[in-house]
């Protein structure tokens, strides 16, 4: 996993004044932007082309902004949370629409709950990944960003405070009641059986 926090400098001089360029940037960071985008949205989905239109829907903010990055945050990190506002964006809209079409087609919504996993199986087994993500989605788009970071994705606090332009503070506070209300909608659909992975991690 690429460091958030490293230094980026991708520059060319434009009248003695060095200037961040679109094209440098797709070309630096267009493969690390996706896998975000496939971890952002989880199993089962993002893939192919919509993976590939979140992707340059992402890198069309990027162009849309990039004049407005000073550099006070490392470009990965500028470019992690513009991932994290597109993916959230487009999982809200999804939402709405799955929401919208269950009410018209009731009787095409009926979906098979996973199987509960055995006490005795951990978060590497079981398709954890796929089971885990489906107690994510239960969650808010603030609570599941943040396991998301954090847990998956193994970002410090001082990190994902940057991204999400809030007080590290806050970040602590919030995983807190993140990691509760996950405990909670993992036991209302598997029983108290909690997954390994979700656990108590300060950097």
């Amino acid at each position: 996993m690429i460091q958030l926090g490293a230094a980026v400098s991708i520059e060319a001089d434009l009248d003695g004044q060095p200037v961040l360029e679109l094209d440098a940037i797709y070309r630096e960071h267009s493969a690390v932007v996706s896998k975000w985008v496939r971890r952002l949205w989880g199993p089962g989905g993002a893939g192919g082309a919509e993976a590939e239109d979140l992707l340059q829907e992402v890198f069309l903010v990027v162009q849309r902004r990039l004049s407005t990055f000073r550099g006070e945050a490392a470009l990965t990190t500028w470019l992690y949370s513009i991932t994290v506002l597109v993916v959230s964006g487009r999982r809200r809209k999804e939402r709405w629409r799955r929401l919208i079409w269950h009410r018209a087609e009731p009787e095409l919504q009926l979906q098979h709950e996973p199987q509960a996993p055995a006490v005795e199986d951990d978060f590497e087994r079981a398709e954890s990944a796929q089971l885990v993500y489906t107690v994510l989605n239960d969650l808010s788009e603030r609570d599941r960003t943040l396991l998301i970071m954090f847990e998956l994705e193994r970002l410090p606090g001082a990190q994902i405070a940057l991204i999400l332009g809030t007080k590290e503070g806050n970040v602590w506070v919030g995983l807190t009641r993140a990691r509760a209300r996950f405990r909670a909608a993992f036991e209302r659909r598997y029983g108290a059986v909690t997954p390994e992975g979700i656990e108590d991690r300060h950097v």
